[in-house]
C-alpha cells in the first residue's frame, strides 16, 4: 500500500487543482442582463440638488443601478492549525463539506486518496469548519479580488484561526443556507492563508492584551475572496423613456467610439456598460465621467458655450469643483487650446488646479504640469487631491511626471503623505518600486528613497510589507523569539554592517534573492514547526529585506528543480508581520512602524451569537494542542 504520506501529498495536490476545477466550473454563466423595465423600484430624482452648470449630463437622467457591494457567503476548512482547531459541526454542514472534499478528489480508488476520508480530515483538530464571508465590489469583473472575514462555527471547539490557511470554499450570493439546501448561485471563490490582527495589536498596545481572545476565532483572508462572474454594470433611467436610452447609447459611443459597443440600451429604463480597456483598472473612475458627460454636444456651438460656463462655475466656491472638472473633461480635447490652455495661468488656484486636471485627463501635458505644481506645493491646501488627480489622469499613460512627483512625496516629513505617495506609484506600476513575491505568500516592496525608514503593512487588497526609505539593516546582537518558540531571528554580536555605496546604503534587487550567496551571513534564522514535525536552520545577511525573503520563502513542489531536501523556513505573513511589530516596538529596527487601517468589521450571524456564550466559553485562548497531522501535507496555492 502506498505510504501515508504520499497520499497526502497528493491529496493536497489535488485539492489545490481539482477543488478549484470542479468549483470554478459550478460557477455557470454569471448575471444576465435584463431587458425591459427596470427590475428595481424607479430610483426619485432630485433636480434642485444638480448644480445648474451640470444641467443636461447623462446623470441628470440615470444613475448606476448596481452600486452597492454583493454579499456573498458559503462554508469552508481553514487547515494547518497547531491543534487549535476543532471537528464539531452540525451535521447539514458536514454533509456539505464532506461532499465538496470528496468532490475535489478524497476517498478515490482512482486516485489514489482512499486511505484519506473526509471523515478523517474533519475530525483533525488542525482543521477548523468556519463561515466564510464578503462582499463583491460594485463593478467588479471576473477576477476582481476582494477581502474576506472567516469566523469559527458557533458550536464548535476551535480557539484560534491564526496562521491557518483557508482551502479553496465555494462563494455564492447571501441566502445560502447548509441547513435548507437551498443554493444560490455560485459567483466567488475564497481561499488563502488567514489574518488575525489581535496579536499585532497586543504587541502594539500591551492594554489590549485582553481584548483579543474572542476575535481569535475570526480571521480576514486579504484578498482571498476571487469573482468568478462579471457583475452587471448598468445605468438605470429616473424615469422610463425609449428615447432617452437610446440617447445615452449613442452619446457614450460616439465619445468611446471601437469594435465592441460601450453602451448597450436595454429597453426603456437600463443601459448596459462595457469598461473600455484603458479603465479596466479604473471602472469607478469610468462611470464617473459617463455620467458627468452632456447628453447632446451635436449643437453647432454647444462644446464651446459649455466650457465657458464650466470654467465660470470653477469660481464658485460652492461648485462641485470636481465634478465640474469631470464634465470638461467630457467635452473633450477640442476645449484644450482656447479654453483649458488659457484657464492653466488663472489667479484663483481652483481654477487652475481643476481646469489643470481636465487638461491631464485629456493626455495635455500642461494639464499635468499643473498638477505637478500642487502636488509638490507643500502648503497647497489642494496638495492631497494634486496627488490623487496625478495617480487618476496616469494610469495606462506617460506616468514619469507623475513618478517624479511622487517619488518627491516619499521625502515628506507627513507619514501619511509618504503612504499617500507609495500606494500611488504603485497603483501607476513605476519602477521605482521593486516587488517581490515571497514563498507565494505575501509580496515584499523596496520602494528606496533618502528619507527615514518607513516599514507599512497592508491589512486589505493583498498582503503586501512595504520598505520605504534608506536600507534597513538588523543590528549586531538582535535577537528575537516568537512567543510560540517557533521562530528565532539571530544576530551575530559584532556584526558588520550591510555594503555601502559612497556612504550611503543602496538596495537593489539582488539584494532580495533568496538563494543569494554572501560571505556576510551573519544572521542565523531557525524553525521549528509547532506541531515539531520540521525543522530548519538557515544563514542570512542582515539587509531586513534579505531577512524577510529567506523567513518567507518556500520551494514550489510542482517545479522541475524542486529539491525535499533543500532546508526552508517558510513563515506566514502573520508571524511576520508581528515579527516586524515587535522589533519595532523594541527598536531593534530603526523604523517606523504603520499598519493600515482595517475597513469596518464585517459583522457576522455567528459573531452576533458569540456575544451570548457564556463567560468560560471555548471562545477563550487555550493552549495549543500538538496533534498526528491528519489533512494532506500540501494545499492549495493563494
Amino acid at each position: 500500500m502506498e505510504p501515508l504520506s504520499s497520499r497526502k501529498a497528493l491529496l493536497g495536490t489535488l485539492l489545490a487543482s481539482a477543488a478549484s476545477l470542479t468549483l470554478l466550473l459550478s460557477c455557470g454563466n454569471g448575471e444576465k442582463l435584463r431587458e425591459g423595465k427596470a427590475p428595481v423600484t424607479q430610483p426619485d430624482r432630485n433636480v434642485s440638488s444638480i448644480y445648474p452648470a451640470l444641467h443636461g449630463t447623462i446623470g441628470e437622467f440615470a444613475l448606476l443601478a448596481d452600486s452597492q457591494p454583493m454579499p456573498v457567503e458559503g462554508y469552508g476548512i481553514v487547515a494547518e492549525l497547531p491543534g487549535t482547531g476543532s471537528g464539531e459541526m452540525r451535521p447539514t454542514v458536514r454533509e456539505y463539506l464532506d461532499d465538496q472534499l470528496r468532490r475535489a478528489g478524497a476517498a478515490s480508488y482512482t486516485k489514489g486518496t482512499e486511505g484519506i476520508s473526509p471523515e478523517r480530515i474533519l475530525a483533525s483538530k488542525q482543521i477548523a469548519a468556519v463561515e466564510v464571508r464578503g462582499e463583491i465590489p460594485p463593478l467588479a469583473r471576473k477576477g476582481t479580488l476582494f477581502d474576506l472575514t472567516i469566523t469559527a462555527l458557533p458550536e464548535s471547539e476551535t480557539t484560534s484561526l491564526r496562521d491557518g490557511l483557508l482551502w479553496t470554499s465555494v462563494l455564492r450570493r447571501i441566502g445560502f443556507a447548509a441547513d435548507t439546501g437551498l443554493e444560490t448561485d455560485p459567483i466567488a471563490v475564497g481561499k488563502g492563508p488567514t489574518f488575525c490582527l489581535p496579536p499585532v495589536e497586543t504587541i502594539m498596545n500591551p492594554a489590549a492584551k485582553e481584548t483579543g481572545k474572542r476575535s481569535l476565532r475570526s480571521a480576514r483572508v486579504t484578498g482571498g475572496g476571487i469573482v468568478t462572474v462579471d457583475r452587471a454594470i448598468r445605468l438605470q433611467l429616473y424615469s422610463p423613456s425609449y428615447r432617452l436610452t437610446l440617447a445615452i447609447d449613442r452619446a457614450i459611443n460616439s465619445r468611446f467610439p471601437g469594435r465592441v459597443k460601450v453602451a448597450d440600451a436595454l429597453g426603456d429604463s437600463l443601459i448596459a456598460l462595457k469598461i473600455p480597456p484603458e479603465f479596466n483598472d479604473a471602472p469607478g473612475y469610468f462611470v464617473d465621467l459617463v455620467t458627468h458627460m452632456y447628453l447632446s454636444q451635436e449643437t453647432p456651438g454647444f462644446t464651446e458655450k459649455r466650457a465657458a460656463e464650466l470654467l465660470l462655475a470653477l469660481k464658485d466656491p460652492n461648485a462641485p469643483h470636481r465634478q465640474i472638472s469631470l464634465a470638461l473633461q467630457g467635452l473633450g480635447r477640442s476645449i484644450v487650446p482656447d479654453y483649458l490652455e488659457p484657464a492653466y495661468i488663472s489667479s484663483d488656484p481652483v481654477v487652475r488646479f481643476w481646469a489643470g486636471r481636465a487638461g491631464a485627463a485629456l493626455g495635455d501635458v500642461g494639464g499635468l504640469v499643473v498638477l505637478q505644481e500642487f502636488g509638490q506645493n507643500r502648503t497647497s491646501p489642494l496638495r492631497d487631491a494634486a496627488l490623487k488627480a496625478i495617480v487618476e489622469v496616469s494610469r495606462n499613460a506617460d506616468s514619469m511626471r507623475a513618478a517624479i512627483t511622487l517619488g518627491d512625496m516619499l521625502k515628506s516629513n507627513d507619514t501619511a503623505a509618504r503612504i499617500a505617495a507609495y500606494e500611488g506609484l504603485r497603483a501607476i506600476n513605476a519602477r521605482t518600486i521593486i516587488p517581490t513575491v515571497v514563498g507565494r505568500k505575501f509580496y515584499l516592496d523596496l520602494v528606496p528613497s533618502d528619507s527615514p525608514p518607513l516599514i507599512y503593512v497592508t491589512q486589505t487588497g493583498s498582503q503586501r510589507i512595504a520598505l520605504i526609505g534608506r536600507t534597513i539593516n538588523l543590528p549586531s546582537g538582535t535577537l528575537y523569539i516568537s512567543d510560540d518558540n517557533a521562530l528565532t531571528v539571530n544576530v551575530a554580536v559584532d556584526a558588520p554592517a550591510s555594503s555601502k555605496v559612497d556612504g550611503r546604503a543602496t538596495i537593489t534587487a539582488s539584494a532580495v534573492a533568496a538563494t543569494q550567496p554572501s560571505d556576510r551571513e551573519t544572521v542565523d534564522l531557525y524553525w521549528r514547526s509547532p506541531g515539531g514535525e520540521r525543522t530548519a536552520t538557515l544563514k542570512c545577511t542582515p539587509n531586513l529585506a534579505a531577512v524577510l525573503v529567506r523567513l518567507g520563502y518556500s520551494p514550489d513542489p510542482k517545479s522541475p528543480s524542486f529539491d525535499p531536501k533543500q532546508p526552508f523556513i517558510g513563515v506566514s505573513y502573520q508571524r511576520v508581520v508581528e515579527m516586524l511589530a515587535q522589533m519595532t516596538k523594541e527598536q531593534a529596527i530603526d523604523a517606523e512602524f504603520v499598519l493600515e487601517k482595517a475597513p469596518p468589521k464585517l459583522i457576522t450571524p455567528t459573531d452576533i451569537a458569540e456575544e451570548f456564550r457564556p463567560e468560560k466559553s471555548t471562545t477563550a485562548t487555550q493552549p495549543a494542542e500538538t496533534q498526528p497531522a491528519t489533512m494532506p501535507a500540501t494545499q492549495p496555492e493563494k
